[in-house]
């Protein structure tokens, strides 16, 4: 007997919900023991979250959107005296390890269920996660000596807060004694080298004739409320990840990175007509075009063969087509285009294996 319609398991979208949560759980958060892990092995088969999480807009991934919302809730103390708050390491006064945490969750989930879906329906995941700027720097070194050490135009598709365009304020701990960047910097990156490979990495940073970030929905570093969401796509284990985000913060306020509000095709493309012809452009993305629809990545690559006639352009992209997530450089030079893999990263920067 077919199972009733009304039932919000038997959607096919919502099948692909559940495989989301799933995947997440297992190849991205990884650790069993974590908030969101355990939350996620329950919430698939629960109906009622499950339909409110299905407001997560197309192109967005909905784990990661679902549970920030519930995180921003709590850091904007909507119900300062909930119980939840307890099992979230960052806002626990005494963290809750006793109990199951999905009960409470569920209640709090269904109490707020207007904000959340408010929240799915207006937010992004627009995780500014700096700590990949050490898989960047690399990279940038790389094109720095494919253009002769001339300085490059440099831009940012999906720069949320643009904090990854002040890479060169921070300091890199590659583990290996040396510090890299900006070595008196109070922001300190490390990422583990693995592989027998070593990046191309020297003292003098690469040099930036000029940047800036292109967002459909920038985040301004001034915004309180903007940065409250910032800090609430960080994992609540990610104590660390979250004071790194605070100084990051602090620093951009000092000098708030130029970022263009619009659609990252037409405004890259405007950019490229407008930069002079003998300036190296490298643009780069984390994250971002995995919420592309496949018709815009493909529109984006066409317009970067087109716009390359008579210029050295670079495309660097830290994107999920692959897990663990590969760090590609494309060169379009002419209307052709190569592609290299230069490494595979942890999703967060925590590592990096070189292949070149």
């Amino acid at each position: 007997m077919p199972l009733a319609e009304s039932n919000p398991l038997n959607a096919p979208d919502t099948h692909k919900l559940i495989q989301r949560f799933e995947w997440n759980a297992r190849h991205v958060i990884e650790d069993p023991t974590a908030l969101y892990f355990r939350l996620s092995r329950e919430l698939i088969g629960d109906g009622k979250l499950l339909v409110l999480a299905s407001h997560v807009p197309a192109h967005q991934p909905a784990p990661n959107l679902f549970f920030s919302a519930v995180h921003y809730l709590l850091m904007r103390d909507v119900n300062p005296a909930h119980p939840l708050r307890e099992f979230f390491p960052d806002l626990a006064a005494q963290l809750n390890t006793r109990d199951d945490p999905y009960p409470v969750f569920r209640e709090f989930c269904l109490a707020h269920a207007a904000e959340i879906r408010k929240l799915l329906e207006t937010r992004r995941v627009q995780v500014n996660e700096i700590a990949r700027c050490a898989c960047f720097l690399p990279a940038f070194h790389l094109v720095s000596q494919d253009v002769g050490g001339k300085p490059f135009a440099l831009i940012e598709v999906g720069s949320s807060a643009g904090l990854n365009l002040q890479w060169d304020q921070y300091a890199y701990d590659y583990r290996d004694v040396i510090l890299y960047g900006a070595r008196g910097s109070d922001i300190v990156l490390q990422c583990e080298l693995r592989g027998a490979k070593r990046p191309p990495l020297t003292m003098q940073l690469p040099r930036v004739a000029f940047r800036f970030g292109i967002d459909l929905h920038p985040n301004n570093v001034l915004d309180a409320d903007a940065m409250l969401w910032l800090r609430a796509l960080v994992w609540p284990e990610h104590v660390e990840r979250a004071q790194r985000l605070e100084k990051a913060i602090q620093l951009a306020r000092q000098r708030p990175p130029l970022l263009i509000r619009g659609d990252a095709l037409e405004v890259a493309a405007r950019a490229l007509d407008s930069i002079a012809s003998d300036v190296p452009v490298l643009l780069f993305h984390s994250f971002v075009l995995n919420q592309f629809s496949r018709h815009a990545r493909e529109q984006y690559h066409t317009m970067l063969v087109e716009k390359s006639a008579g210029r050295q352009l670079y495309d660097l992209a830290m994107e999920p087509k692959e897990w663990p997530t590969p760090l590609v450089l494309t060169r379009y030079e002419n209307g052709t285009a190569s592609e290299e893999t230069l490494a595979f990263c942890d999703h967060l920067g925590r590592w990096m294996e070189w292949l070149r």
